[in-house]
């Protein structure tokens, strides 16, 4: 039984080695390899000031709540350099909310441990 057993490893290890690529006789470069990227992680919000709006700004339809989605752009050190509005509630209202999401801070993105500017798109709910 010992036997049979090292014969089949022998046998295996052998074929392993017969399977191996065989280099080029032209000695072609190999194949480049890619790197595969480390330490990824997505911004985190860090600090956020009040956002105060006077209830006469804000429009008379709303009742309780309504919600304005902003794309925010962010540097390498998490500060947001644009803001625009893609779901809008009021002129005014808009205004406020880019103004304050303007002082957000966020740690920044981060790709093979260095830090990116990155893209984040920012649901703020606006409450009566």
């Amino acid at each position: 039984m010992r036997r049979a057993l090292v014969a089949t490893l022998l046998s295996s290890i052998t074929l392993t080695a017969a399977a191996a690529p065989v280099t080029p006789a032209n000695d072609a470069p190999a194949p480049t390899s890619r790197a595969v990227s480390t330490g990824v992680t997505s911004p985190r919000l860090v600090y956020t000031p009040h956002i105060a709006i006077p209830v006469e700004e804000l429009p008379f339809s709303m009742v309780n709540s309504s919600k304005v989605v902003l794309a925010v752009h962010l540097d390498e050190t998490g500060s947001p350099t644009e803001v625009s509005v893609v779901h809008p509630l009021c002129q005014s209202v808009d205004a406020r909310l880019v103004e304050g999401v303007r002082q957000f801070r966020w740690s920044p993105a981060v790709l093979n441990h260095r830090a990116v500017p990155s893209e984040l798109t920012l649901t703020v709910e606006v409450q009566r």
